[in-house]
């Protein structure tokens, strides 16, 4: 076994600079030259994948993965990235195979809670080289949840990097698998229209990959367009996040309701469903009438037409006929399955960069 690099791998991640503390919770941590340099290291890693099978440069180091909401692509896509580089993938889910945990200190654990974070975290970080950690908002406390408690409670005490594998606020792996797949769209993505529309779901969905996909967007320089239905605005932290990354790669972002005009001239259309932050349309009843009065929110073949033609995104799992026509989801403009694949050399790249060194 050697530990030998490929040349363009070596080179990719010499460009990586360390970021502060490590960690990867928001994505935005590593700055946007950071960023722009791991989708490069991405790149190298995906052309020189063989070569890195038999090189392994992280056998012996072990990536901690922790779920506790479901996962098929996050989970699925990590394991891979650990096995192409030779590292362990331990997966771990709460509630079926750990003990239930509590989060807040100077409590008396004696409800369902069986072990505090102190010690969970602690103790990963004394077998695990770093930690990824899944775990949904819960709703109707957004203002406690924005600030992805359960995440930073785990960067406190894990002492090792800790990675969000989607949390309340943002889901940064399926960010970077988002901006690699722009790259891969276009020569030269700045300057390409990219809208995000909301869609309808019968679940008051997370906001997490709307933020995150807003950032990849607006990284890569592109006249970003957000189009949504009254009441369900996005965070404000996170949209003035995505309004500064495009005034630094020389894009834009743009708010509006009118989605025929957002649509007009698009090269993407990255269709998510999320559930309103605050007001009447944020209870079960709200969210029900709001389904049922914009359906034709959902992405037809036409509304592609619309653009360039535009290219379609979505995160996956996404709901046929609800979301998104069969129609576009089989032809030849979806991309989702793209951005799928791209999960893998993303998180071989974040993994190389935090592991490596």
């Amino acid at each position: 076994m050697t530990d030998l690099l490929p040349a363009a791998v070596a080179t990719a991640l010499a460009r990586v600079t360390p970021w502060d503390d490590a960690h990867f919770l928001t994505g935005l941590e590593p700055g946007l030259e950071g960023h722009n340099a791991l989708l490069e290291l991405a790149v190298a890693i995906r052309s020189e994948q063989q070569a890195l099978a038999r090189s392994r440069p992280l056998a012996g180091r072990v990536f901690a993965g922790m779920f506790f909401d479901p996962s098929l692509r996050t989970r699925a896509s990590m394991a891979v990235a650990c096995a192409k580089l030779g590292a362990h993938f331990l997966d771990l889910q709460p509630g079926t195979a750990m003990w239930t945990m509590e989060f807040n200190d100077e409590v008396v654990m004696d409800g369902t809670a069986a072990e505090h974070v102190r010690e969970a975290a602690a103790v990963l970080g004394r077998y695990a080289d770093a930690v990824g950690l899944r775990a949904f908002p819960t709703r109707g406390q957004w203002e406690r949840e924005r600030s992805q408690p359960v995440h930073k409670a785990f960067a406190a005490h894990a002492g090792v990097p800790l990675v969000n594998l989607e949390g309340p606020f943002a889901h940064p792996c399926q960010g970077l698998a988002d901006a690699l797949t722009l790259r891969d769209l276009f020569a030269e993505p700045a300057g390409k229209r990219f809208v995000l529309s909301w869609a309808p779901h019968p679940k008051q969905l997370p906001v997490a990959v709307p933020h995150s996909a807003l950032w990849a967007a607006a990284s890569q320089g592109m006249e970003v367009v957000l189009t949504h239905p009254e009441d369900f605005d996005l965070d404000r932290e996170a949209l003035a996040l995505a309004d500064g990354l495009a005034r630094q790669s020389g894009g834009s972002l743009r708010i509006t309701h009118d989605r025929d005009a957002a649509l007009d001239g698009a090269h993407v259309v990255y269709a998510k469903s999320w559930g309103a932050l605050s007001g009447p349309a944020s209870t079960l009843g709200g969210h029900a009438d709001v389904i049922a009065s914009h359906s034709d929110w959902r992405v037809t073949e036409a509304d592609l037409r619309r653009g360039a033609p535009a290219r379609f995104m979505h995160c996956l799992p996404v709901r046929r006929g609800v979301v998104v026509d069969d129609a576009v989801l089989d032809g030849e403009l979806s991309s989702v399955l793209d951005q799928a694949d791209n999960r893998v050399w993303a998180q071989a790249a974040l993994l190389l960069a935090l592991l490596r060194r």
